[in-house]
């Protein structure tokens, strides 16, 4: 016979106690060892379990009203699981506090947001984390603001009139005093407002080539963002992170079909093609939680492999989505729960800069 150690008996035990509250709880009937064996338990035979619930009958936790009947929990019973319920709460509470820290601790610099949320998602699910953004070229501007990081270092900030954010850092070599920075910005603002990126790309040239009074002193600042705002872009943007945890946790039988997946997500044009019209359907079915099991990928490349995906919002508008590739046999409720809350922070880091105005963010580092 099979000696199970100490902890996975006790852990047995307890399952068995819990799905014995939990049902009739739901149900108000006595639970028997052959409901256990088919619907919780099937792979512990229906004698194992009988003597289980003979000990915890012992231990005063369940109560047999009829003879050769099933049990049902006692006061004794409930407490437990009362109990057990609270440590969970306390758990998932302190998980997401954890979580808290770990993102505010990551995108501390703002540059590295995007990867930074794909790594998380990747490092707290054990499986592959992505974050996809939609193309802003197109779209209009409402600002662009500028603010200081460090000595000789300014963030560069775009938000367009859709809601999407861009950003990127910008190497000076020199202090540049805040306020005219933001004299900088509020004119650069009411030059481009309202514009495509390209004629504001325009109007902007033409204001550092003229000498105009108010980029006198900034123009090398001026003509770097022109630069980095006229660098050749993707039509979106794609993060993914975790490769290699997923291949750890995947059997040598799906191996082949994880390299297959991993070579169509590396195409990125295709990866965010796929993304792109996933999360052009959730927003038109107003969707806020994508899951998409195996087949219904509609990719032989993700056959063995699911996608848990929540789209992010500014104010009424999509502007992209993050989301997790796992394992088809992956634990939903914590993946669906992680990338509903990873989600909601990055909806809030993107609310901030579209919310604030230019002047507010300024003035913290004066």
């Amino acid at each position: 016979m099979r000696i199970l150690k100490p902890e996975v008996a006790k852990a047995r035990k307890e399952k068995i106690l819990r799905w014995v509250v939990q049902q009739y709880v739901e149900t108000r009937r006595p639970v028997g060892s052959q409901m256990i064996a088919s619907e919780a338990l099937p792979d512990v035979s229906s004698a194992t379990i009988r003597n289980i619930m003979a000990e915890l009958e012992e231990e005063g936790y369940l109560y047999q009203p009829h003879t050769s009947g099933g049990r049902i929990p006692t006061d004794k019973a409930y407490r437990y699981y009362v109990d057990y319920l609270a440590n969970v709460q306390k758990m998932a509470a302190k998980e997401r506090e954890r979580i808290e820290e770990a993102y505010d601790s990551r995108v501390n610099e703002v540059d590295n947001m995007m990867v930074q949320t794909s790594r998380l998602l990747a490092m707290l699910s054990g499986a592959a984390g992505f974050v996809y953004t939609s193309n802003v070229q197109e779209q209009r501007v409402q600002r662009l603001d500028f603010i200081p990081l460090a000595p000789g270092a300014v963030l560069a900030v775009l938000v367009t009139q859709s809601g999407a954010v861009r950003h990127w850092p910008v190497r000076t070599g020199y202090v540049i005093n805040p306020t005219r920075l933001r004299v900088l910005s509020r004119f650069i603002n009411e030059e481009i407002e309202g514009l495509t990126l390209a004629q504001a790309r325009r109007i902007l040239w033409q204001h550092v080539h003229s000498g105009h009074r108010e980029i006198a002193g900034m123009a090398d600042l001026a003509t770097q963002v022109l630069k980095d705002m006229e660098r050749p872009q993707a039509d979106n943007e794609l993060y993914v992170e975790g490769f290699g945890q997923l291949l750890e946790n995947t059997s040598e039988d799906d191996f082949e079909d994880l390299k297959q997946m991993m070579r169509f997500v590396e195409e990125r044009e295709r990866f965010s093609t796929l993304l792109s019209e996933k999360m052009t359907g959730m927003e038109k079915s107003n969707q806020k939680l994508n899951v998409s099991i195996g087949s219904e990928n509609e990719l032989k490349e993700l056959k063995n492999l699911s996608i848990v995906s929540t789209a992010c919002k500014v104010g009424d508008k999509t502007v992209g989505m993050l989301g997790i590739i796992g394992p088809k046999h992956m634990e939903y409720t914590r993946v669906m729960s992680l990338v509903n809350f990873i989600g909601s922070l990055l909806e809030g880091t993107l609310q901030n800069w579209t919310a604030l105005p230019p002047a507010e963010k300024d003035d913290d580092y004066e």
